[in-house]
């Protein structure tokens, strides 16, 4: 939805300037000359450099709203700062300052624009009149924007505060405006709660007594904001809201932005289908305007969706298409979703060769990413710092020339100056520090951030890999079990009825026949024996009736076979799991009891399975000997490394307590 807050910022802009531009006079775009030329001719009945003439040229200036036009009238501002400065005339000075700033502010040289607001605000603090109030407050607002553009988000809070003291209490565009920068300041600070106050009060405002445009436009940052903190009924509330003004059939950055709202809630709330029909929607809106940056987010989704929907081909159209883009636009972190997408569609394709290389393709642009945005960050503080120190330079320099100036005719004057100088450089040098400061904790911060999301693709890449390993794990227990039952069980058996045959056609002494019966008897046990690795190899239950009755099975054969009481329990919801899920849960549990038999000497065990929506729960108890758990780790045993592994393979919890001579439990909570 960045799209949207570059749309509303256009809007917002071209409504302050309105009232400023001369309209009555003809129009925003073509009665400038028209007003320009008259203000001239109005100009020409004050010839004197008195107080009247600066407000006659004051009328000239601000006629010019384009930096081209702003250009052509420069003059007469200059004409009207010289004059001011000469008759110490408050008013013509803040207007000059502030014409000034904005210009230097539109031929993007922030640092001569922050010098002349903080010249608006030094005579505007010193005067009591509504129009004083008003003026520091259009310096304070453009100097938030000038900070907000240099990633300066603290110091932009500030004079954006600064400037709601009269904006508050004055609602206007300009406060719809200022709402919305500090909204965008606090999403990029992750501080989504203040995010959320301030948008609500840009909606609410906008609602009272502006057109629709503008409290539409705030209800989708909203449906942004709330859908970033997965809260998805007020997102949906303020979907809601908007739905009336859907389709717009002039501004199609709201339809977009609407409709990729609707998408991401779908595709949070897993309803696929939904999802896929509002990003064609917003694919479609974004193709029809060819806006890059909506058409590949909405292209990231479509890809996601369709894998989702088991529709490859189309899954992986949807990738390349993205990845083509990507790479027209230079767009780094769209390429690295593309790529991502195209892993994922090479990984449920069984193509696994692929689906690594495009992992490790986007793991590395993710690296490049992650230290072009720390370079920016470092470079960031540094102009910051370096733009202070020219800042206070050139404010000192040019308040010792207005004091020397005003010294001829007034030595007050010159005191008042020269102390208000010295405040100012502490005051610059304390917000400086403090801005250095904050940069480098908001850097750190997201330097740790960054870490965390490199750790998180490196354990992605791990599950990959532990994937591949137990599915070949349990694919050649599987073989064994085949060939073990099928195989060497069929021959056996057919050597157990040869003997049988034997028997009964030949004529032995009692001793003999004994010994013939007891062979029949070993053989009998040996197959018996067969039966049961191979069932342990590859439960033929857990494949024909699924993982209860499987569990059921084998702690009754445990029972059966050892003479130790196991109960086995199962809670909470009943739903099938994936095979490979049935088959890592009923690995645990057999582990986890073998375990108890080989080493707790319990008389008793209890194999209790819970499952609720997205996980399992495996409680494993017994009442034997019990051990200290912090000796797991000492042990080069196979069987809890196995645990562990399949444990993590889920993304699941592993939990033991024990201890000595008090039997043991353990608690495994597993994502399925």
């Amino acid at each position: 939805m960045a799209c949207l807050h570059r749309l509303f910022t256009v809007c917002i802009f071209i409504a302050i300037l309105l009232p400023r531009a001369g309209i009555a006079q003809g129009g925003f775009f073509s009665g400038y000359e028209k007003g320009r030329d008259s203000a001239i001719a109005v100009l020409q009945q004050y010839p004197l450099a008195d107080t009247a003439r600066v407000k006659a040229l004051c009328n000239v200036y601000l006629m010019a709203n384009f930096l081209k036009r702003k250009k052509e009238v420069r003059p007469y501002c200059e004409e009207a700062l010289a004059i001011s400065r000469k008759l110490s005339y408050p008013k013509g000075l803040a207007e000059s300052y502030l014409f000034m700033g904005n210009f230097y502010r539109s031929a993007d040289n922030p640092l001569q624009a922050s010098l002349y607001f903080d010249s608006v605000l030094q005579v505007t603090s010193n005067e009591n009149a509504p129009y004083f109030a008003e003026t520091g407050a259009q310096a304070f607002r453009w100097k938030g924007v000038l900070l907000l553009a240099q990633e300066n988000y603290y110091e932009a809070l500030n004079n954006y505060f600064s400037a709601l003291k009269y904006y508050e209490f004055n609602p206007s565009f300009a406060t719809l405006y200022i709402y919305q920068d500090i909204t965008i300041i606090y999403q990029r600070l992750e501080n989504t709660d203040q995010a959320i106050f301030y948008s609500m009060k840009q909606a609410s405002l906008a609602e009272l007594k502006f057109p629709k445009f503008f409290a539409v436009s705030a209800y989708l940052s909203l449906v942004d904001i709330y859908i970033k903190k997965n809260a998805l009924t007020p997102a949906t509330n303020y979907l809601d809201k908007s739905k009336p003004y859907i389709p717009d059939s002039e501004e199609i950055m709201i339809n977009i932005s609407y409709y990729e709202g609707r998408g991401q809630v779908y595709f949070l709330q897993n309803r696929i289908d939904s999802a896929y029909y509002y990003f064609q929607l917003a694919y479609a809106a974004a193709k029809d305007i060819d806006h890059s940056e909506s058409i590949m987010s909405t292209l990231d989704y479509l890809s996601r969706l369709s894998l989702k929907q088991g529709r490859l081909a189309l899954a992986k159209k949807y990738a390349l298409e993205n990845l083509a883009l990507a790479q027209q636009t230079n767009g780094k972190v769209t390429k690295v979703a593309a790529l991502e997408n195209l892993s994922a569609y090479y990984n449920k394709a069984g193509d696994k060769n692929n689906a690594f290389a495009f992992l490790q393709e986007a793991t590395a642009l993710k690296d490049s990413i992650l230290s072009a945005t720390n370079l920016k960050q470092s470079s960031t503080l540094a102009a910051i710092y370096e733009t202070d120190k020219k800042q206070k330079a050139i404010f000192r320099l040019q308040n010792e020339k207005q004091a020397q100036l005003a010294a001829v005719k007034h030595d007050a004057l010159f005191n008042k100056i020269f102390v208000g100088t010295i405040v100012s450089m502490l005051l610059f040098g304390w917000l400086a520090s403090k801005a250095v400061k904050n940069e480098r904790k908001i850097t750190r911060q997201q330097q740790e951030i960054q870490q965390q999301k490199i750790k998180e693709l490196e354990s992605e890449r791990q599950l990959l890999t532990a994937d591949s390993i137990l599915k070949g794990q349990e694919e050649e227990r599987g073989r064994i079990a085949k060939d073990l039952h099928d195989g060497l069980g069929g021959m056996l058996s057919g050597v157990k009825l040869s003997f049988v045959n034997m028997k009964e056609n030949l004529v032995l002494p009692a001793a003999q026949l004994s010994g013939f019966e007891r062979s029949i008897q070993m053989l009998d046990n040996t197959i018996a024996e067969l039966r049961k690795v191979a069932h342990n190899l590859m439960p033929e239950s857990l494949v024909r009736f699924g993982l209860e009755e499987s569990l059921k099975d084998f702690c009754q054969s445990i029972q059966t076979s050892t003479g130790i009481q196991v109960a086995y329990q199962q809670t909470g919801e009943k739903r099938k799991l994936a095979t490979q899920a049935q088959l890592t849960i009923y690995r645990i549990v057999q582990e986890l009891i073998n375990n108890a038999l080989k080493h707790a000497a319990a008389s008793r065990i209890i194999v209790q399975l819970s499952q609720a929506p997205a996980k399992t729960g495996i409680t494993v108890e017994d009442n034997g000997k019990g051990f200290d758990p912090g000796l797991l780790d000492m042990k080069k045993g196979a069987g809890f490394r196995n645990i562990k592994e399949r444990v993590y393979y889920c993304k699941g919890n592993l939990d033991i307590h024990s201890q000595p001579g008090n039997g043991t439990a353990v608690y495994i909570e597993l994502v399925t």
